[in-house]
């Protein structure tokens, strides 16, 4: 891993591991700045599914956050950066959408919202960025594409060789059955 990456990572990584731990210990945080309706709804979703009746809003609210911060911790380290990343993505932009009420705010207010709004997508963006990182490693993608091309080469290779095997025992069988088609005569 380059210095850069190095450095990078965890000073990327901290603000969703800082974040992710907040919401899993005090979910009300989280729920605070949704619409009460949408919390509700939520609610009333959850305990018309299979889902057991202690299961609530906060308590998914939590686990999101639990596995934000896994995932921050995991991409800081440089273990499965990409998968990592994607998570953080996936979790962070969940959790953002709709927690921002620009709209109802005033004044300075709403110009630390507006300020927090953009300092909010620029993580996102360097997140996005991280989950197309190849961190100088081929993609699955070109992998799985290279081994396919080496499979055919090889597979081509394996037919001229069986073919010539085939042809060179064919003109044997027939020096053979020439030879005793002499013989009988």
């Amino acid at each position: 891993m380059s210095l850069v990456r190095r450095i990078a990572r965890p000073l990327l990584a901290a603000p969703f591991i800082v974040e992710g731990i907040r919401t899993a210990i005090t979910p009300e945080r989280a729920t605070a700045v949704l619409p009460r309706s949408v919390v509700e709804s939520a609610d009333r979703t959850l305990h018309s599914t299979p889902v057991p009746d202690l299961v609530k809003v906060k308590d998914l609210l939590r686990v999101s956050g639990a596995v934000a911060a896994g995932a921050g911790v995991l991409y800081a380290t440089g273990r499965s950066p990409r998968l990592a990343a994607a998570v953080l993505l996936a979790t962070t932009t969940v959790g953002w959408a709709g927690r921002k009420r620009v709209w109802e705010l005033k004044g300075a207010e709403r110009m630390q919202e507006l300020s927090s709004i953009v300092t909010d997508a620029g993580l996102l963006g360097g997140v996005l960025l991280a989950v197309v990182d190849h961190d100088g490693r081929p993609s699955l993608r070109y992998q799985a594409e290279r081994f396919l091309e080496r499979s055919q080469k090889n597979a081509e290779a394996k037919k001229r060789e069986l073919e010539k095997a085939a042809g060179a025992a064919r003109r044997g069988a027939e020096a053979r059955a020439a030879q005793l088609a002499e013989r009988v005569s």
